[in-house]
């Protein structure tokens, strides 16, 4: 099945690849790209009008029964009911947590490969 890729191009200045002279995205992993985004930095309820929508990373990553394996899970599950352009596309995500003993605090590292591509965000 095809899929419709053509998004709105959300990258903000201070993005380490802004471009203020586009406007419109459609490139299909940059697209794909753009959507991971959103889920990885929205917390569920964020959302107007669709309240699951969201990793909700912040919260598990204080919450001390989730394991690496649950957070990949749910992040699939998102990427499966809100990225359909991946249906066509092969990626490996890896989920791994660590704790920085300076500050006390826990860390998650999130990987994602699509393609060539390397996608890595940090919460902590």
């Amino acid at each position: 099945m095809a899929s419709s890729f053509t998004d709105f191009y959300i990258k903000f200045p201070g993005h380490p690849k802004f471009n203020d002279a586009e406007i419109i995205q459609d490139e299909i992993i940059k697209v794909i790209i753009q959507k991971i985004e959103m889920i990885l930095f929205t917390n569920r309820g964020e959302l107007l009008g669709d309240p699951n929508f969201g990793g909700d990373l912040l919260r598990y990553l204080h919450d001390t029964n989730v394991n690496a394996d649950f957070v990949k899970s749910d992040l699939s599950q998102q990427f499966s009911d809100y990225i359909p352009e991946l249906d066509d596309v092969t990626y490996e995500l890896n989920i791994t947590f660590s704790q920085n003993p300076q500050e006390f605090s826990d860390m998650m590292f999130i990987d994602i490969k699509i393609k060539d591509i390397e996608v890595n965000a940090f919460f902590g």
